[in-house]
């Protein structure tokens, strides 16, 4: 009895067949990139002598999220592709029902907890005695938000750009969208065109998200361009693109003069692309127009290269990284939750030492908090239905 309910709580670390252990290291990163920047945004308006350079870093690692768009559009793709050239049919409620069975439960418990958690700090609030206009502001953004729930119950936050209860939630309805669209969009039209004709359709959408950012959001910055379904939906489909080439021309079947070189140019763009778009105001009009695209290019080559080189393929497949990327989405959920209460015990340090070592106490703080509830809410909620899904689903690798 022990033995299982410890073989039950260590399952986070345990490796699975079906999984990628690269892809494993490629979540890891970005759902920890995610949380330090949220954090990062916390603690920024109090420290005053962080360096330019590390000021931008963080301030640019939200392009996580453009990772975990990647990582959809690479999974998900593949896995339908997978079904239907092996099968010669896409079975939609399977996909359905393996989407449900992963998504809802962990959100609407994280949701649920959120909107009561909002509801009671509204219940404490006096309007009569608040004299900062800022706090009253923050309070009636609650309770409009609170009255906003069904936005956030139907994944509607990529559409309606309104005050809400999970201010996170804006991704998780892009990738929702993604999965409502992509079985029938593959079905009756994608896998019936040859490759080329593919290439020109992903060629078509990147240019008009590109313009539709640039008119949202040029030469005012807009953020309406970096929250909503119609501006973001190509980093979905530059990991769909990425599917296609590791599946059609893996690196080792790639017949080139100068593949050693060409690898290696490769590798220096992927790499000049990431940092140099973690080097720019990512509040910036050029940032919300093109960041997108050019760190999608550069973190989709990176994660090509990364099932084909060993060197890379090692580091992101270190097993340290297996537990956070188990826990990713449920981390995603709730380090929303967790920053503003470990903001109570943290700020005081902060506001006393204004230091990066004071925001580097801050950021592993939490990140330990938001794991360890991750992983107790895991466990509780997300498992079983991940373990039910799996019964009826069996899945495979892609």
């Amino acid at each position: 009895m022990i033995g299982k309910i410890l073989q039950y709580v260590g399952s986070i670390f345990v490796k699975k067949s079906f999984e990628y252990e690269n892809l494993n290291g490629i979540r890891a990163f970005s759902i920890l990139s995610v949380v330090i920047f949220h954090v990062w945004v916390t603690v920024k308006p109090i420290i005053n002598d962080s360096p330019e350079w590390l000021s931008l870093l963080l301030s640019s690692l939200s392009s996580g999220v453009d990772f975990f768009f990647l990582l959809s559009g690479f999974l998900i793709y593949g896995g339908l592709r997978r079904e239907y050239e092996s099968k010669g049919v896409v079975s939609i409620s399977d996909f359905f029902i393996k989407r449900s069975l992963r998504i809802f439960p962990a959100f609407y418990f994280a949701l649920a907890v959120l909107y009561f958690f909002k509801s009671y700090q509204l219940s404490k609030f006096n309007p009569a005695l608040i004299q900062d206009p800022n706090a009253a502001a923050m309070f009636e953004e609650i309770r409009i938000g609170l009255a906003n729930v069904w936005v956030d119950a139907l994944y509607l936050t990529d559409i309606f750009h309104v005050p809400v209860v999970y201010n996170g939630g804006w991704s998780l309805s892009i990738e929702e969208h993604f999965y409502l669209i992509l079985p029938f969009f593959c079905v009756f039209f994608f896998f019936k065109i040859n490759f080329s004709f593919r290439l020109y359709f992903y060629g078509l959408c990147f240019i008009v998200a590109l313009l539709i950012r640039y008119l949202v959001s040029f030469p005012d910055p807009n953020m309406d361009a970096v929250y909503l379904l119609y501006c973001r939906f190509d980093s979905i489909l530059y990991g769909m693109l990425v599917y296609e080439l590791y599946h059609r021309y893996p690196w080792s079947q790639i017949q080139i003069l100068g593949k050693t070189i060409f690898f290696w140019i490769l590798l220096l763009l992927s790499c000049s692309l990431i940092v140099w778009m973690h080097q720019i105001d990512s509040g910036s009009a050029f940032a919300i127009v093109f960041r997108p695209s050019i760190v999608s290019i550069g973190f989709g080559i990176l994660m090509y290269l990364s099932f084909f080189n060993r060197t890379i393929l090692n580091l992101f497949s270190f097993p340290i990284f297996r537990p956070f990327a188990r826990l990713g989405y449920t981390a995603y959920l709730w380090h929303i939750i967790v920053i503003p209460l470990v903001a109570k015990k943290i700020t005081p340090l902060v506001i006393r030492e204004p230091s990066l070592v004071s925001v580097f106490i801050a950021i592993f703080w939490v990140i330990l908090n938001t794991f360890l509830i991750s992983w107790i809410v895991y466990l509780i909620i997300e498992l079983p239905f991940l373990r039910w899904k799996e019964r009826l689903v069996h899945p495979v690798k892609i």
